[in-house]
């Protein structure tokens, strides 16, 4: 509207006179009327371009959305969650010293050449227990408790119990060898070899560690660095039978037989009813003529051994043997 000057009367935008006192109307409303009219589309733009703006941010954050959930599913391997297998593998009953495994076959020896064959070790399944609540403690007391979960079949326990007792103790030697057990027995080889190398880095004596990283050595066919370690933990405790045993099974491999002889009969003084013993002396004595003796010690293997491989050895030795005279 067009106010007049004059009368002060309203008048239509675009009237030039005044259609109640027919004053002349001033020109400004004309142009104010195209400012006007000029401004509405600038305004109009301006907001158009805002929502376009906004809509290539939007789609520029999906894409992102979608790189990330693409990622994600690859990496957990379409899972989208670590599976329990992958947290649980885990150890084995019995939370000791890993033995050598007894020298019988995986198949029947033959006879006119009798021959040291290492058998299959069993692997029970993991069975999952529940996580520990926080708890406070001794180094060795959170050991004890990943011992006591291992042997009632509780893993994944044992596992957090181990590494709650390297988090208060990060140089406890125990809790590595605890570990390097369980990974061992699940066939983590490699994270098994790296937990005894940290136990005898920060107790280099550890005859436990010492010995069952000797047994890694030797089951990987590193027969000589395993000798080196065996020797060694003889040497700081010659009245631990595992180690006699694995010294002489290594010998025994060797064809060092005199040396066998020599661990193997330690080691029964030791454990004077351990079948697998008796079976490798019988080996060894074979290997050095001395067939009576073989012959004893595989009597021994029928009278002490409930391992049907040692037992169908042992019999097929001695008919072996009695056949010869």
């Amino acid at each position: 509207m067009v106010i007049c000057p004059a009368c002060h009367a309203e008048n239509p935008d675009g009237t030039k006179i005044c259609v109640k006192c027919a004053t002349e109307l001033p020109k400004v409303a004309a142009s104010a009327v195209k400012r006007q009219e000029g401004a509405t589309p600038s305004k109009g733009l301006r907001m158009k371009d805002v929502g376009r703006d906004m809509l290539d941010a939007l789609w520029l954050v999906l894409i992102i959305l979608l790189i990330f959930v693409g990622f994600w599913f690859q990496v957990t391997n379409g899972t989208w969650h670590f599976t329990d297998k992958e947290e649980a593998k885990l150890l084995q009953p019995s939370l000791g010293v890993q033995k050598a495994p007894a020298s019988h076959p995986k198949k029947q020896v033959q006879v006119t050449q009798p021959n040291v064959i290492q058998p299959v070790i069993k692997k029970e399944p993991p069975v999952i227990g529940e996580k520990p609540a926080v708890e406070f403690g001794s180094a060795e007391t959170f050991f004890q408790k990943g011992k006591q979960q291992y042997d009632t079949h509780h893993y994944q326990s044992s596992f957090n119990y181990l590494k709650q007792a390297l988090e208060i103790d990060p140089t406890y030697a125990k809790a590595y060898f605890g570990l390097g057990y369980l990974y061992s027995r699940f066939d983590m080889n490699d994270a098994a070899v790296r937990m005894y190398e940290m136990a005898l880095r920060f107790n280099p004596d550890h005859v436990d560690s010492i010995n069952n990283l000797a047994m890694m050595y030797y089951h990987a066919g590193n027969n000589d660095d395993a000798l080196v370690l065996l020797q060694k933990a003889v040497q700081l405790d010659a009245g631990n039978a595992d180690c006699q045993y694995n010294l002489g099974s290594i010998y025994l491999e060797k064809n060092q037989a005199d040396e066998a002889l020599q661990a193997f009969q330690k080691a029964v003084s030791l454990r004077p009813s351990d079948g697998s013993i008796y079976n490798n002396m019988a080996l060894t004595y074979e290997k050095l003529g001395k067939k009576q003796e073989a012959q004893d010690s595989w009597h021994k293997v029928l009278q002490f051994s409930k391992s049907s491989d040692l037992l169908q050895q042992a019999k097929t030795h001695l008919d072996f043997l009695q056949a010869q005279g």
